[in-house]
């Protein structure tokens, strides 16, 4: 259908002070039998919370697997086998992107609904209806489309504020780029023939990027004094539903393919939302968007301790950039959200000009 518009959502999305204890009474609705999967710190933190929630509302845990490390096939496989020994009726995923990508995965593959309870503010993966599968190495493998989106999303702003807050660093990093990659794929659509974004998709990008903008750095110096400021949770917020279902009913562009291209180089010493971060300084920059708001992204990146610069991402030698520019641009599904194709020589370009001074 040309031109089609449509959104999705995860179906319920709770964010406050100790919501893990609203788990059971929603989770209720899903069955009787869950099974729970999570990283070693993730499950330590919760655990006991979860399960008394769920006690108290008649579910019984009938698995739980810490061993989560990152999504890859092997893992999946490693877990669905588990899932059909134990039969549940959901499946919970709980911690960062890798833990919840990993559980929603099981989840679609033992054909049951997954619930996700994120526990640091690093990804905005926790309603998405898709997962990232990595290498072992932990290089860029797929994305992959699943046909539903979580049916719970518990995001307890307790246990968030008590992460380290490089999390939220890096989770701002990531959510930077959906006005970007949003407005990109919005033009791309209506000048190629697709399904253009909904409106409300776009404003919330748009939202997304004003209260990063005002809210972040003071949400970043709450946690560093230990602090749980209104900033933290707007914050949160803006990360874990505004940008998450902004990215997903609208793109991802030429900051995520960039992110995706430089992780096939090997030389990586940076984070998903760092990565993307500087991806989106790039974009920005490569859609020819004024020179003042350029440098105001940098500047904002700078003050919450987001990179700004390719040598702080990654250690790279020329061959090997040109190669990661090259499957960004020709190679990466994302830059078909790019209203022309891009060059790969104007990308290196502007790549130039940023690492020597924008």
């Amino acid at each position: 259908m040309r031109n089609q518009r449509k959104l999705i959502a995860a179906s319920l999305y709770i964010q406050g002070r100790g919501a893990i204890a609203l788990l059971g009474e929603n989770a209720r609705k899903l069955g009787k039998r869950a099974y729970v999967i999570g990283g070693r710190t993730a499950i330590s933190v919760t655990e006991e919370r979860i399960r008394a929630s769920l006690d108290a509302s008649g579910i019984e845990v009938v698995a739980i697997d810490s061993e989560v490390k990152d999504c890859t096939y092997a893992t999946i496989e490693r877990l669905v086998e588990k899932g059909r020994r134990v039969e549940p009726d959901f499946v919970i995923g709980v911690g960062g992107g890798r833990a919840v990508d990993t559980a929603k995965a099981v989840a679609w593959k033992l054909a049951v609904p997954a619930v996700s309870v994120g526990t640091q503010c690093a990804t905005n993966a926790d309603g998405s209806a898709e997962f990232v599968v990595y290498t072992e190495d932990h290089k860029f493998l797929d994305a992959v489309i699943l046909p539903d989106n979580p049916a719970i999303v518990i995001v307890d702003t307790d246990v968030i504020a008590a992460a380290p807050v490089k999390y939220l660093i890096w989770g701002m990093g990531d959510a930077l780029t959906a006005k970007f990659e949003g407005e990109s794929h919005a033009e791309a659509m209506r000048k190629k023939g697709g399904s253009v974004p909904t409106n409300t998709a776009l404003a919330l990008a748009n939202a997304t990027f004003e209260s990063l903008m005002r809210n972040g750095l003071e949400a970043v110096e709450a946690l560093k004094h230990g602090t749980h400021s209104d900033a933290v949770d707007e914050v949160i917020e803006a990360v874990k539903l505004s940008s998450a279902i902004a990215f997903e009913n609208t793109g991802c562009a030429l900051a995520h393919a960039l992110h995706n291209g430089l992780t096939q180089t090997g030389t990586m010493k940076a984070e998903h939302g760092e990565i993307v971060a500087y991806g989106t300084i790039v974009q920005a920059a490569y859609e020819g968007r004024p020179d003042d708001q350029v440098r105001a992204i940098i500047d904002w990146c700078d003050s919450v301790g987001l990179p700004t610069k390719l040598s702080a991402v990654c250690d790279h030698d020329r061959d090997a950039l040109v190669r990661a520019i090259e499957y960004a641009c020709s190679k990466d599904a994302n830059a078909e959200s790019m209203p022309e194709k891009p060059d790969p020589i104007r990308v290196m370009e502007i790549m130039d000009r940023i690492e020597s001074g924008f």
